[in-house]
């Protein structure tokens, strides 16, 4: 009789143990994977300004995570220029779900990917992702004003972050001369301002980190030149001074006798570059200031367009587009 009664007893703990573990399997498996992560990130802090969180928004489109919390690694109470911001970021995910992804599977827009791990305690519902923002050397300020005299003279202040910067001039409605590139906060335009019009000049800054990041353009108010301001500012482009050709190339020689060096000279609106013993190079490479330039078989500086019998393009500020 006892020998029956346990015989019971185990067919139902075995019964019991069956539906557990048949249960248990059906649950983990309503948990829906998160194979991977994207998020697109804003900031827009400058160099000397305060280390705050305000200047940072996070985005993602997905229902299955959502970003839980950030914080900024770095030391320090505003930002320098040399500093590159990290940001630490913890994602949760939603009910049902829990992150199941490698290190490819993190996708970043406006950062770069350092590590992705899981918290130490937490469950694979929680996701630490590390990225590194835009250092601050390759951010700039805005530039904020353009001044524009009647002297076909343009100036602006400085830009935190800036290498150099590009210059337009506008007649009326068109530019005049192309895109000029220069490295100081001044440009003189009256070699182009030849014809009667309205004048204005529009300068933007370019990243002395990456040359494709560059600031929005800042106008300048009109500036008037009639006929005879016009035929001043024509008798003035003409460089003063003159060509000589000897057995070992051409140079130009200044009115005051001297001549250019391992330098640009702008002569009656053309760039020429002249090499360590003043004469000037033809068909040619030149490499100033990191950027590449072509002078043509008449010396002239390239713009807008392609090297003859290659493939290779100058922007219209004469720079070689890599």
């Amino acid at each position: 009789m006892m020998k029956k009664r346990w015989r019971q007893l185990a067919a139902i703990f075995m019964a019991a143990v069956m539906a557990v573990g048949t249960v248990m399997p059906a649950w983990a498996a309503s948990r829906k994977k998160i194979t991977s992560v994207s998020l697109t990130v804003n900031s827009d802090m400058k160099i000397g300004d305060d280390i705050s969180m305000d200047q940072v928004e996070l985005e993602t489109n997905s229902d299955k995570y959502y970003v839980d919390s950030y914080d900024f690694t770095n030391s320090g109470f505003y930002w320098g220029e040399e500093d590159v911001p990290q940001l630490e970021v913890y994602l949760s995910a939603e009910d049902g779900y829990y992150f199941s992804l490698m290190s490819s599977d993190v996708h970043l827009k406006g950062a770069t990917f350092v590590t992705a791990t899981k918290p130490s305690g937490m469950d694979s519902t929680v996701l630490k992702i590390t990225m590194d923002l835009p250092s601050m050397a390759a951010r700039m300020s805005d530039l904020e004003e353009v001044s524009f005299g009647a002297d076909g003279v343009a100036s602006w202040e400085p830009v935190e972050g800036a290498g150099y910067y590009e210059v337009r001039l506008i007649r009326n409605s068109t530019t005049v001369g192309g895109t000029q590139t220069v490295e100081a906060t001044s440009a003189d335009l009256g070699y182009l301002m030849t014809k009667a019009a309205t004048y204005t000049v529009k300068v933007r800054p370019v990243s002395r980190v990456n040359w494709e990041s560059k600031g929005q353009w800042a106008s300048s108010s009109g500036v008037y030149v009639d006929s005879a301001a016009a035929e001043r500012f024509r008798q003035a482009s003409q460089t003063a001074g003159q060509w000589v050709e000897d057995e070992n190339g051409w140079w130009f020689r200044n009115e005051d006798g001297t001549y250019t060096v391992n330098n640009w000279q702008l002569i009656n609106g053309d760039w020429y570059y002249f090499n360590g013993n003043g004469y000037m190079m033809a068909n040619s490479w030149v490499e100033t200031g990191g950027f590449y330039y072509y002078v043509g078989a008449d010396g002239a500086m390239l713009k807008s367009t392609y090297v003859p019998g290659t493939q290779y393009y100058v922007n219209s500020s004469g720079v070689w587009v890599q």
